[in-house]
């Protein structure tokens, strides 16, 4: 049993959220160029996995935005990135981005987007 009371608890629990908040520590970055300066900042392999990353939360707002879902085999391969080492995870989040855009390549495919 915790040495902590729920009360106890539920304001850690606040307190960390809070972090998260957009006047927090942790509050997402929205100025694009200043990811990308924190991007840079990084060593290469943290910052090419970084990249990926972005990369792959570009694509599912993009499919997302547009009532896609990203699908069983994708749902899976990236619930399995995270046990590999690092340079596994950049490949294996390359391949999965490079599936992804081959969707939205696609979706030019279709008549409404043609010119």
């Amino acid at each position: 049993m915790s040495d902590h009371s729920p009360q106890e608890l539920l304001q850690k629990m606040t307190q960390l959220f809070n972090r998260f908040r957009r006047t927090g520590d942790m509050a997402p970055i929205e100025d694009r160029r200043e990811w990308e300066e924190l991007v840079a900042s990084k060593p290469p392999e943290e910052r090419d996995l970084l990249t990926e990353l972005a990369r792959f939360a570009d694509l599912w707002r993009y499919l997302r935005d547009r009532d896609e879902k990203l699908g069983s085999e994708i749902v899976e391969a990236i619930s399995q990135v995270h046990h590999s080492p690092v340079p596994e995870r950049i490949a294996r989040l390359k391949a999965i981005n490079k599936k992804l855009m081959e969707r939205v390549g696609d979706a030019g495919e279709d008549p409404q987007f043609r010119q």
